[in-house]
């Protein structure tokens, strides 16, 4: 894995500029995808290849404990044989699952949330070294590991619990930053650091927020300078952990639209890295859907402003069509997916179950630096892919799911250049296809894995 990643780093270096490549993360785990959206950027892309267009498919269940399954999986670092795990939660378990030529199956699981109401544990987890995993409930923190790291068969154990104070209650949002230490946010719009040793809270943080206004419901990015970037359902905003305290940067208050369940829509996304343009963007619930882009870092001199709003501001871009299915949904949930200074992100139809006729939509824009511009490079009014998208950057593809006027689920791989089906694969009419907005994972062995409310479903070329 590491010679891949290393051939596909040099190959990737040599062909593009380094404002495409996000500095690495070194205390992100070494694995196929390591982290939610894949990293601290939050891009959402993958070095691996996925789907092509020759393939044909072998396409698998796996039953997970009870029926809401996270949006996350993750793949474990490599066992001494070279093989993966991956890891997932419900809102009652964390499970561990193989995915061989012969297998694909849960393999252990471990039961904490005795409540299969709340659905606290089922958003977030954090992948260690030496296949320990971190995640939450409430206001605990539990470490996991195993009985035998060097077996991926090894059941999971509990190793330590934390209980943190009562001040923070519903924990959530793990985030690896790029000193080691580990952010999480919590439902009072409260942003901690803790020490990756102990898990000891370093320091914490109260976001200013207005009668209302929530800043819970999405993820948020961080970049090698210590900047959190957070949307509410008022504003965006950034701090920043300095080794030893947070601080606010910026703020802007915005008319996001969306609802009091959910608000802005998206989790923040950077593009850009090194001296070019460093942007964060966020899509919000507006009618049309926009896509929202700020200046994360210095506003440059000759940066005019667009007309009415704060100058953080760099663009604004409709994203014709993009619509709320309904009353407790945003338009586009599901966090886009980004290389570069390109982004694609598509029309949501929530997370009970899609119907036959749902809203389409996908949509390519890019940041033009020279004129300082965010465009549309192209967009599909034809196919819904519901899920949280992946990019390949070795295949140059797109991939995700959605359902059609025939009632049938599909797979997509689509051209990342012009947005055109290089693939699709009927899976059929059964609702355990149904992806109600998760992660689409690649593998080394280039199968694809996503779940749905009954367990995870994999694509497997033969």
């Amino acid at each position: 894995m590491k010679s891949i990643q290393l051939t596909l780093f040099m190959f990737l270096s040599i062909s593009v500029t380094y404002a495409q490549l996000p500095p690495k993360n070194p205390f992100l785990i070494d694995s196929p995808f390591s982290a939610v959206h894949n990293g601290s950027y939050r891009q959402g892309n993958s070095s691996l290849p996925g789907l092509n267009s020759n393939d044909e498919i072998t396409v698998s269940f796996a039953s997970t404990p009870r029926n809401k399954v996270s949006p996350w999986l993750l793949y474990s670092e490599s066992y001494p044989d070279e093989s993966h795990t991956i890891w997932g939660s419900t809102s009652t378990h964390i499970f561990k699952a193989i995915s061989t030529e012969t297998e694909f199956k849960v393999i252990s699981k471990y039961r904490i949330n005795y409540n299969p109401m709340i659905n606290d544990l089922s958003w977030s987890l954090l992948l260690l070294e030496n296949h320990q995993v971190l995640t939450y409930d409430d206001n605990k923190l539990y470490l996991f590991g195993e009985k035998d790291n060097t077996d991926p068969r090894s059941e999971i154990i509990l190793i330590k619990t934390i209980e943190l104070p009562k001040n923070i209650s519903t924990v959530s949002k793990l985030c690896r930053l790029y000193d080691g230490t580990i952010a999480f946010a919590s439902s009072k719009g409260l942003i901690g650091i803790l020490d990756s040793n102990d898990f000891s809270i370093k320091t914490i943080y109260q976001i200013p927020l207005e009668r209302k206004e929530k800043a819970y419901h999405n993820d948020y990015a961080a970049d090698e300078n210590g900047n959190i970037f957070i949307s509410t359902t008022k504003k965006m905003l950034c701090v920043q952990w300095n080794g030893t305290t947070i601080t606010p940067k910026w703020e802007v208050l915005m008319d996001f639209g969306g609802n009091r369940f959910q608000g802005i829509g998206t989790t923040p996304t950077l593009l850009g890295s090194g001296t070019h343009d460093k942007l964060v963007c966020v899509v919000d619930s507006k009618k049309p859907a926009r896509m929202l882009t700020f200046w994360r870092d210095n506003i440059p001199i000759d940066w005019k402003g667009i007309k009415g709003e704060n100058k953080r501001v760099a663009a604004i871009t409709d994203l014709p069509g993009a619509m709320v299915p309904n009353k407790i949904n945003t338009a586009v949930e599901n966090s886009p997916t980004a290389y570069g200074y390109e982004i694609v992100c598509a029309q949501y139809n929530g997370f009970l179950g899609q119907s036959c006729k749902n809203k389409k939509g996908v949509y390519k824009l890019k940041w033009y630096e020279k004129n300082n511009t965010m465009k549309i490079v192209w967009h599909r009014y034809d196919i819904n892919l519901n899920n949280v998208i992946t990019y390949s950057i070795a295949s140059n593809m797109i991939y995700g799911s959605g359902r059609e006027a025939d009632c049938n689920y599909y797979y997509y791989a689509l051209d990342w250049e012009t947005g055109k089906t290089v693939k699709k694969f009927n899976l059929g009419d059964n609702k355990k296809y149904d992806d109600p907005g998760n992660a689409n994972i690649i593998g080394p062995d280039r199968s694809i894995i996503f779940n749905s409310k009954k367990g995870l479903i994999r694509l497997r070329p033969r």
